[in-house]
């Protein structure tokens, strides 16, 4: 079989509710309101109707997961789950962090040098390698100076200084360079964020835009006209992070980039007035421009693939790296998969088989038709017999395994469990946690915690949780000092145990 181009376009924390084809009410903050959440019922509104038709045509014709997790619901161990097919523990950061012993699954869960990931294993089979958008993933001393470049200018500063210009140049070149020159497998490397868009300086170059990330990639695949040699891309957009915003969207400068001013709009997606008005025309609320902005970010991908007649040659991936709601715990979880391969995957197709964000990497290896390096240690396993049964196999997963701050959680027979560990008030993992709620609860009071997990979900402090998912999928009552529910409490407790043990770092009893 010809080695087809793999196009992975991954947008940000993005639910269920921001799809059309996707139904809302099963995760997300519509399905929390659904579930009757007190505080997400007084502080958010349901999801209304979107404009989606790019990316709901792809699901129709394509296959579309609606039981796939995410490793880590927090960017930076998502995305290294993404990469590598690894759990986020297994970062070589961890290792210089906790040494042999327990460990926070945080913002520190790099893809080092050295390490092989997807790109570097294509490269193998002959591919061609391509970045655009969000790289969320730099080792902490290049973290330290790519902060140390965009943020040190106070929050009055003006793109007309010329040390201002400078730094953000020199700032923009140095993230390129370093995923350029660092054995990671990329081949191109272009229109590179290395975080989130708003902690940029000056503030003129902090808005999300996603068009000129899409315009790189547009470029690219459209000079692959004639070419033989198959191509991955990886395209990583910056929305919706957090659900989507009218606000945000009215008030984004077009000309903003982390490479500084642009001196003209980018063209390939329609001007953002167009958007807006196809949206206040059709009836939307004004939030909806940001899902019509992500599906015409999708569309003009696809577009670029059909003009250089490489539609039937190319599978095109449109995934996240985890949901909004329940960010930064190992709540809730489920995140959007749709995969396009005409004449290759069976379209029109909906799965519910029991998947893993870990399973994606090996499944794209052998889509690929690539070997999986010896040095890979991949956690999870490919599902393309799943969608090529005539081609290879496919054992169903008995369990789905996440890690987050300092949670641990296991899905299995409808059940979900999460053991919350939290560390002593003095620890490193307490200093290493950020304003994540575990050290805020020790010291009292509700200001400290992240995205109000403690009033989305009312166990978020209770050491043992047990939820059944198909009765209760928005985790509003544990059920695990019922005792009816002791025999399967100890099951899952058995099954973390054997789980985690395959990991590098302990977790408290389990391993």
């Amino acid at each position: 079989m010809k080695h087809p181009n793999i196009v992975l376009f991954l947008a940000e924390d993005l639910d269920f509710e921001g799809l059309n084809c996707y139904n809302p009410e099963t995760t997300g903050y519509t399905g929390l309101i659904r579930a009757r959440n007190p505080f997400a019922s007084s502080t958010q509104k349901p999801t209304g109707r979107l404009l989606t038709p790019a990316i709901d045509s792809m699901a129709g014709d394509g296959v579309m997961f609606t039981n796939y997790y995410c490793t880590s619901p927090i960017c930076t161990p998502a995305r290294y789950t993404v990469m590598t097919g690894r759990f986020p523990e297994r970062s070589p950061e961890h290792g210089e962090l906790f040494g042999n012993g327990p460990s926070t699954v945080w913002f520190n869960s790099p893809v080092c040098p050295g390490e092989t990931l997807i790109p570097k294993a294509l490269k193998t089979a002959g591919y061609q390698t391509a970045i655009f958008g969000k790289w969320h993933n730099y080792p902490l001393p290049v973290r330290n100076e790519l902060n140390r470049l965009y943020h040190a200018f106070p929050e009055e500063a003006s793109w007309e200084d010329p040390e201002v210009k400078k730094r953000v140049h020199e700032g923009y070149q140095y993230a390129v360079d370093y995923l350029k020159n660092n054995d990671y497998g990329w081949d191109t490397v272009d229109r590179i964020y290395y975080e989130n868009p708003e902690p940029y300086l000056p503030v003129s170059i902090s808005s999300h835009n996603i068009d000129w990330v899409i315009e790189g990639a547009d470029d690219y695949i459209r000079s692959r006209t004639g070419q033989t040699d198959p191509f991955f891309a990886y395209i990583a957009v910056s929305i919706p992070h957090s659900r989507y915003s009218g606000k945000r969207f009215r008030e984004a400068n077009p000309l903003s980039s982390p490479a500084g001013l642009l001196d003209r709009p980018p063209h390939v997606l329609p001007p953002r007035h167009q958007i807006r008005e196809r949206i206040l025309t059709a009836g939307m609320a004004e939030s909806a421009c940001e899902g019509l902005w992500l599906d015409e970010a999708v569309k003009a991908i696809r577009n670029a693939i059909d003009a250089i007649g490489a539609t039937e040659d190319t599978c095109f991936i449109f995934t996240t790296d985890h949901p909004t709601a329940g960010k930064g715990s190992c709540h809730l979880g489920r995140i959007p998969l749709i995969m396009f391969w005409p004449h290759h995957l069976e379209g029109g197709g909906t799965l519910s088989h029991l998947l893993s964000e870990t399973d994606l990497a090996p499944t794209i290896l052998e889509l690929a038709g690539c070997n999986v390096p010896p040095d890979m240690r991949l956690d999870g396993h490919s599902f393309a017999g799943l969608l090529q049964p005539h081609i290879s196999s496919w054992t169903p997963r008995s369990n789905v395994l996440m890690e987050n701050v300092n949670s641990r959680a296991v899905i299995q027979d409808g059940y979900k469990y999460i053991a919350n560990r939290l560390p002593g008030r003095n620890a490193l993992e307490s200093e290493l946690c950020g304003r994540t709620g575990w050290l805020a609860e020790q010291i009292g009071g509700h200001d400290g915690i992240w995205w109000n997990l403690d009033l989305l979900f009312p166990a978020y402090f209770d050491e043992d949780q047990l939820y059944n998912i198909e009765m209760d999928p928005m985790e509003q009552h544990n059920l695990a000092s019922d005792p009816k529910n002791r025999a399967i409490l100890h099951s899952m407790q058995m099954t973390l145990s054997q789980e985690l043990k395959k990991l590098p770092h302990p977790f408290r009893e389990f391993s």
